[in-house]
């Protein structure tokens, strides 16, 4: 017998034990031309996706992995995506998807990569386990209803802390009657890292001028109202005794020209409203503005955070 056959099959058999997410995308081959197509592209995926992990491409290799789970889901491109989110620092995660695997029931007859898969992720979960960090928040004082955020979500405050993803991160307090805190803090691997939140009470304010504001406007409208009305009938009217008493009739009298000048001190009064009212109101709104808290930012630096408090 010429020993060429029996190379070539020796040859392919290393080659699917190789890659265990392409032998279990080989199963069923049986289940029809939509499935045979999507077995093909996944084995693509994962080769691409491999070829990307081996150069430290992580973020595309994650991208092809995840695109082949998309298409098959098994247990053999799941390890692969759970190996990758570990590699790129998303704990977390990996570890989320590695206990999913591992606890995952094995169907009868299932080839051997699926309990090998099952085996890795098990292994990969031990591993994670040791290196997720904590984040501890001590809040001083402790208010009733305070708000713990980690980079804008919320985290429940316990007193083991919370287990995050190593890196940087942005942690914010925020508590009724207290100003908002915001922190930037450092997480290292395999620790618990404590933060200590000082809250500082918001100031309390002082009595508002607000009724002077608002009294000391519509005191102004009232007045510029009354002297555009009274002025214009002082207008009207001294134009009219002009006209009496170039042709000296009646209407030319003492007391035509009393009404008249008395429209226009009423005018006058109106006008003198006005401005008064406005520099009242203006005065009290300036007060007001003055006792709000000024915008401001202040920083802090110490090992492994960086601080900021700000008011707006």
């Amino acid at each position: 017998m010429h020993p060429r056959p029996r190379t070539l099959m020796m040859l392919a058999s290393l080659v699917v034990a190789a890659s265990p997410a392409l032998a279990a995308q080989d199963l069923g081959a049986g289940g029809g031309e939509a499935e045979e197509k999507a077995r093909t592209e996944a084995r693509e995926l994962v080769y691409t996706g491999d070829e990307l992990f081996a150069q430290r491409k992580y973020a595309e290799a994650l991208r092809a992995y995840q695109r082949a789970e998309q298409l098959v889901s098994v247990p053999t491109t799941a390890i692969e995506v759970a190996k990758t989110l570990a590699a790129i620092g998303r704990l977390s995660e990996a570890r989320e998807l590695a206990a999913t695997i591992a606890a995952s029931h094995p169907t009868p007859g299932e080839p051997w990569p699926f309990m090998q898969a099952r085996r890795r992720a098990d292994a990969l979960r031990g591993e994670l386990d040791g290196r997720i960090p904590r984040l501890k928040v001590t809040i001083t004082p402790s208010p009733p209803g305070a708000r713990l955020k980690v980079d804008g979500q919320v985290v429940k405050a316990s007193f083991d802390g919370a287990s995050i993803d190593p890196g940087n991160h942005w942690v914010e307090i925020e508590a009724d009657g207290y100003v908002a805190e915001r922190q930037r803090v450092y997480v290292p691997e395999k620790e618990t890292t404590t933060l200590d939140v000082a809250l500082t009470p918001v100031p309390p304010r002082s009595g508002s001028a607000m009724p002077w504001i608002i009294g000391g406007f519509v005191a102004s409208g009232a007045g510029l109202a009354l002297g555009l009305g009274t002025g214009a009938a002082y207008l009207s009217a001294r134009g009219d005794l002009t006209e009496a008493c170039r042709q000296r009739t009646a209407s030319c009298s003492e007391d035509a020209r009393s009404g008249a000048n008395a429209l226009g001190w009423a005018s006058n009064v109106g006008f003198g409203l006005a401005i008064a009212g406005a520099a009242v109101g203006g005065i009290a709104l300036g007060l007001e503005s003055s006792r709000e808290p000024a915008s401001s930012v202040t920083w802090a630096v110490g090992p492994g955070y960086i601080s900021v408090r700000g008011t707006l």
